[in-house]
């Protein structure tokens, strides 16, 4: 009775269903990724900053592949219908896999899931990337830092009022996503902590990411490709 009560109720905190709210949240996500791969190709430390990024990416999605397979929820709105399993051999499996992966998971590129509710990958993703380009820009750029996080949180209402997804759903994604970045920047910023033996014990893959980083990065920016030499000649 409470997970009946739950389906019909959608979790959303009585939000109204908008059925184009979904895509809105994920428009929000590819603005915030093309800001951020801007400011990821112009940082002069951009291979610090992309081991990061893939660290703590691959660490909170690591930690919804087991949420995903120890809990299971029903479907948070009856618009959403849900088919048996389809994918029974090994290739299927590898081929739906590939098709997920090529599309980003998104809607927007055809891709339909059924079953990832705890926790949510569109709040992790639009959350991981509003950290990222505040991070990794100058204080001073108020401008660029507010349009992050009004694109964080407007992503985040879209998808509650899309009811694709149960606020609790939402509610700890953001909450793994920010305490996981917040606990990796103190850490890898504490120049005394960065390489103790206490770090290679507890945090390995820590160690192996920040093996040659020394305290905080400044916030740099240049070109990323060598001028050509005939470019050289021209404007010299």
């Amino acid at each position: 009775e409470v997970v009946v009560g739950i389906s019909k109720g959608g979790g959303q905190g009585g939000v109204p269903r908008i059925p184009w709210a979904f895509a809105m949240a994920e428009v929000c996500g590819v603005v915030l990724c093309i800001i951020w791969m801007l400011v990821l190709l112009l940082h002069k430390h951009r291979s610090i900053i992309f081991r990061r990024m893939c660290s703590l990416m691959g660490t909170v999605f690591l930690l919804r592949c087991v949420s995903m397979f120890v809990t299971s929820l029903s479907v948070p709105g009856q618009h959403l219908q849900c088919s048996g399993k389809l994918y029974g051999d090994m290739w299927a499996k590898l081929h739906r896999a590939f098709a997920i992966w090529s599309g980003f998971g998104m809607t927007l590129t055809g891709v339909h899931t059924c079953g990832d509710y705890m926790f949510s990958g569109h709040t992790v993703v639009i959350t991981l990337l509003n950290f990222f380009v505040t991070e990794y820009t100058p204080r001073s750029w108020n401008f660029l830092h507010t349009l992050s996080w009004v694109l964080n949180l407007f992503g985040i209402f879209f998808i509650l009022a899309a009811h694709e997804h149960y606020s609790i759903d939402v509610f700890i994604a953001f909450y793994i996503t920010t305490r996981l970045f917040l606990y990796y920047h103190t850490l890898a910023n504490t120049r005394a902590y960065l390489h103790s033996r206490r770090a290679r014990i507890w945090f390995p893959m820590f160690s192996f990411f920040e093996c040659n980083v020394n305290g905080a990065i400044p916030n740099e920016y240049g070109w990323p490709f060598s001028t050509p030499p005939l470019l050289k000649r021209w404007f010299a």
